[in-house]
């Protein structure tokens, strides 16, 4: 058997769909044949102009061969990504048709990886499975409507058109938060044979001791966000202006990159923020280190309908680290977080006075080792993706 495996991100890239896709990647290996081939065809790191590691063209790992294609430079706003993207499409149908795949499976935040997939899929002759990751249909028609509301329409019309015949004719579909299943109904798609398998908490989480390392007590107490600043996050909504008001108290430490970095950057300077450093993104291991010495974690998604839907994969990290999190969510995502971890603090997305209410909520927490052992238990990244995979090869 000969699978292809489309993701336009994988490690050493950094970001949540390649740490997905790699954890996917190894359980699926560890349970097809020895002859069998797990082929990966994706890009060389290009997920931050910040973060470039370099990797081979080419790796043979046991029954997995990962093939890399290099692809422009892009910002991460969604017009640079275009000609990256339709370079990668052009070249991994290449790379699939020579490899003639008995399965492709396609997992996808931008929904294009997705429709790869099912049209390598139908000119292969062969069935597909697809692994969504997000709602792109809506965000982008929402993101578009804010700016001309005619482009948002259209674009809605069309993205739409290819969501349903993508998703009706694959063999499986995975969705990674249970909030998207209403959306599609409501497009009439039939979701009964879906799957809910979400991200989870990866192996470094789980063995580190976060509890052992204790912020400097001369130091200020440091709120840290880690992760991408792009427009889905809205940071500079409420960042510059809380930072300010808790300027001698607070250090803000932001890790991370993305299109809409400058949108931060101008707010801070706009308000003269002092306490806000920006550093960009990191490996895993250093990534580690600075959460060790955090006081509390912060997330924030933007007041967008299509992000009540989503369950952000930084909640998985964060919620195991020990330390209490102020989380700027609404919809799905904040039922999980109150479902799930007690010791996190919620506002609404852009309400900087519940910022600010949040972070005093936070400072009183109790953190409960038997809490976070639960949730490890219910969502280790190895055990949902060794399910998943289960389900991938039996059902496909």
């Amino acid at each position: 058997m000969k699978i292809v495996f489309f993701t336009f991100y994988y490690p050493p890239d950094l970001c949540a769909g390649s740490f997905r896709a790699i954890s996917l990647a190894k359980e699926l290996s560890k349970k097809i044949g020895r002859n069998d081939e797990l082929h990966i065809i994706t890009t060389h790191p290009n997920r931050y102009i910040e973060f470039r590691e370099k990797a081979k063209d080419f790796e043979l790992i046991s029954n997995v061969r990962i093939h890399r294609i290099k692809v422009p430079s892009h910002r991460s706003s969604m017009i640079s990504q275009i000609p990256s993207f339709a370079v990668y499409a052009f070249l991994a149908f290449i790379k699939c048709k020579k490899i003639r795949p008995n399965l492709i499976i396609g997992t996808s935040s931008r929904l294009m990886t997705g429709v790869l997939a099912g049209i390598s899929a139908y000119k292969m002759n062969c069935k597909y499975f697809i692994d969504l990751r997000d709602i792109f249909s809506e965000t982008i028609s929402e993101l578009l409507s804010r700016k001309v509301r005619f482009l948002g329409r259209v674009s809605e019309a069309i993205f739409n058109l290819l969501e349903k015949r993508l998703l009706e004719g694959a063999s499986g579909v995975n969705v990674v938060s249970e909030g998207f299943y209403n959306y599609f109904r409501i497009k009439g798609i039939n979701t009964s044979n879906w799957t809910f398998f979400p991200n989870g908490v990866d192996r470094e989480f789980i063995d580190t001791k976060f509890d052992d390392d204790k912020p400097k007590s001369n130091s200020l107490k440091v709120i840290m966000y880690a992760g991408n600043i792009g427009s889905g996050q809205g940071l500079e909504k409420v960042l510059p202006s809380v930072a300010k008001k808790l300027e001698g108290i607070y250090h803000f430490l932001v890790i991370g990159g993305g299109g809409a970095s400058y949108k931060l950057v101008n707010a801070i300077r706009n308000k003269n923020v002092k306490n806000i450093e920006i550093l960009p993104p990191v490996s895993r291991e250093k990534l580690i280190k600075y959460y060790q010495e955090a006081s509390i974690l912060f997330l924030h998604l933007n007041d967008i309908s299509a992000f009540k839907r989503v369950l952000p994969s930084k909640i998985f990290e964060y919620s195991v680290i020990g330390k209490p999190i102020v989380a700027g969510l609404s919809g799905y995502s904040a039922k999980f977080m109150n479902d799930n971890v007690p010791h996190a603090a919620l506002f609404n997305p852009g309400d900087a006075s519940g910022f600010l209410n949040a972070i005093k909520e936070a400072e009183n927490l109790i953190i409960k080792n038997k809490d976070i052992s639960v949730f490890v238990e219910e969502y280790s990244r190895q055990k949902i993706m060794d399910a998943m995979a289960k389900h991938i090869l039996s059902n496909t």
